[in-house]
């Protein structure tokens, strides 16, 4: 698959698998605090397919990525204007550099889904709206299965 070449780091094959099942992509929801309301659906992602993981798009007065990298331009304004090197998650501070490094996979309402390369390729979501973090999985078939 292109994304492979294109992305420095080996993709699990979980979610290789599932974009070669999915070559348009797919929804899926999934229930950001199942503590608080377990019987909610949940959000609904719009995960990529390999063609949109690929195209490229430009943050004005910011720069151009590939959608897979996104997170890069996000990070790049959050470190202009917060000053500071990390963000808040629900298991700690988590370094930019590290969410720079990630692997978007989807959105949703502005907010993006991705893959945690130093965590395993753990599921995350990045809030748009304020910078945070939130784990949400530990790997894409967790995920995916819930």
């Amino acid at each position: 698959m292109e994304i492979a070449i294109k992305y420095h780091h080996a993709l699990p094959s979980d979610y290789l698998n599932f974009l070669k099942e999915n070559p348009e992509g797919a929804e899926i929801s999934f229930n950001e605090y199942p503590e608080e309301d377990p019987d909610d659906e949940g959000r609904y992602w719009d995960i990529m397919g390999e063609s949109e993981l690929l195209e490229s798009w430009e943050m004005s007065g910011v720069g151009i990525a590939m959608n897979f990298e996104s997170l890069k331009l996000y990070v790049q304004v959050q470190r202009e204007f917060a000053f500071d090197d990390s963000t808040t998650s629900n298991v700690g501070n988590i370094e930019l550099s590290r969410v720079a490094e990630s692997f978007v996979i989807g959105s949703e309402n502005g907010d993006y889904l991705y893959l945690d390369p130093s965590d395993n390729f753990s599921v995350w979501v990045y809030y748009h709206d304020g910078g945070d973090v939130l784990r949400l999985a530990d790997s894409f078939s967790s995920f995916i299965a819930q």
